[in-house]
């Protein structure tokens, strides 16, 4: 009896050890986008904010899109965030690049900022 418990043990022993790391993931970095929409006009302090406060974002996986119309708006917040990225949008046409998109992905936060409120932004999306 005592030795069929103790073999029983060491089985469960080993298997456990061959489960259990198995089925631990390392933690993902945080991801953002910073969108960057131009269709009024260039806004170059705004592009320029966002390439520092993407290239500066350590720890997390950071990228920046600049848009031309509200379609590509569309396009590029919508494919982020189906990949699971935090957004920050700067001059997003909210009623068409954010709140179907935000409707359809609600775990997708969106930070809406003008240019000035990139770094903070970003920041706030590096952190989980």
């Amino acid at each position: 009896m005592t030795r069929s418990i103790l073999i029983a043990a060491v089985l469960l022993l080993g298997v456990a050890g061959f489960v259990l790391p198995a089925s631990g993931r390392s933690p993902e970095p945080p991801r953002f986008v910073v969108v960057v929409d131009e269709s009024a006009g260039r806004d170059a302090a705004a592009v320029d904010a966002a390439t520092r406060a993407v290239t500066g974002a350590h720890g997390a996986e950071g990228e920046l899109r600049i848009t031309r119309t509200p379609t590509e708006q569309l396009s590029v917040t919508r494919y982020f965030a189906a990949r699971g990225y935090d957004i920050v949008g700067v001059a997003l046409d909210r009623e068409i690049a954010v709140d179907p998109v935000a409707d359809r992905y609600p775990d997708t936060r969106f930070t809406l900022v003008d240019g000035g409120g990139i770094p903070a932004a970003v920041a706030s999306a590096t952190v989980r």
